[in-house]
């Protein structure tokens, strides 16, 4: 049986949302709110403070003229769009959940299948091995390196998961060429939860035994999401393709954890 590999489902996500009335109807309502805010914002914003932003690009970085003019503009549309991502942070988040249930359903997948012995034993054995202690000693240590690992997988996956990224382009293209596998991680939280896996460092861990799996679809994600104004889209229609993807791993019956790694979940 042939399989999609793993970096066409953001791909596959975008078709699917187009096609699909009732899934864009949802996203597009949602937009609609969000644009009408951001533009809301960028008007007022514009108003208010973009004499003061250019009086502050031109005495501090470039001058106040054209390019002047252009720096203090993006930053107005960057101080908008992060307003709006803020505002709407929580509904996108449901709504994500939303689509990848319905696409779950859609797919013929009402429910997902637990985590067999196998899976439970290769995840133990997992955890034991000293990479997984030394990221477990990282994730929670209070240290230096571990609080600048946190700080930069916190980063990556706002960069790669978030619209607002787009406002500097291909910054998520270049941070998921080092960190794209564990930036799949949010859009495939809700499919680990469902199969058993609650916390975060499992979840990890799924990501860890499958990397290239997870870093393909991580590095097409930000590709997606790193195209300016298009990305509060193809932020949901990322989370179609994980949905699609992980309807695909329940109907091939594919174990997460086994005693040898895969790279084709």
């Amino acid at each position: 049986m042939l399989t999609v590999p793993p970096g066409a489902y953001p791909l596959k996500g975008f078709a699917y949302l187009c096609s699909h009335p009732n899934l864009n109807a949802r996203v597009g309502g949602f937009l609609a709110g969000a644009s009408a805010l951001c533009l809301t914002g960028i008007l007022a914003l514009a108003f208010f403070t973009f004499r003061s932003q250019l009086k502050f690009v031109g005495h501090s970085l470039i001058g106040d003229g054209v390019a002047g003019k252009v720096v203090a503009s993006c930053l107005i549309l960057a101080e908008a769009s992060i307003l709006v991502y803020l505002v709407f942070k929580q509904t996108m988040q449901i709504l994500q959940r939303k689509l990848f249930t319905m696409v779950l359903h859609e797919q013929g997948v009402f429910a997902v299948r637990p985590l067999t012995e196998t899976e439970r034993s290769g995840l133990r054995e997992y955890m034991q091995t000293p990479e997984a202690q030394h990221a477990a000693e990282q994730e929670h240590g209070s240290t230096i390196s571990g609080i600048a690992k946190r700080a930069a997988q916190t980063v990556a996956m706002t960069a790669m998961t978030s619209a607002p990224a787009s406002i500097v382009p291909l910054l998520p293209v270049l941070i998921s060429l080092t960190a794209g596998d564990k930036a799949t991680v949010p859009f495939m939280s809700h499919y680990l939860r469902m199969r058993g896996l609650q916390s975060y460092a499992e979840q990890q861990a799924v990501a860890d035994m499958h990397k290239l799996a997870y870093m393909q679809f991580g590095v097409m994600a930000a590709l997606l999401t790193s195209v300016p104004i298009a990305s509060w889209a193809f932020v949901f229609s990322n989370t179609v393709g994980a949905a699609l993807w992980a309807a695909d791993l329940e109907k091939r019956d594919v174990q997460l954890f086994t005693n040898q790694t895969s790279c084709e979940v």
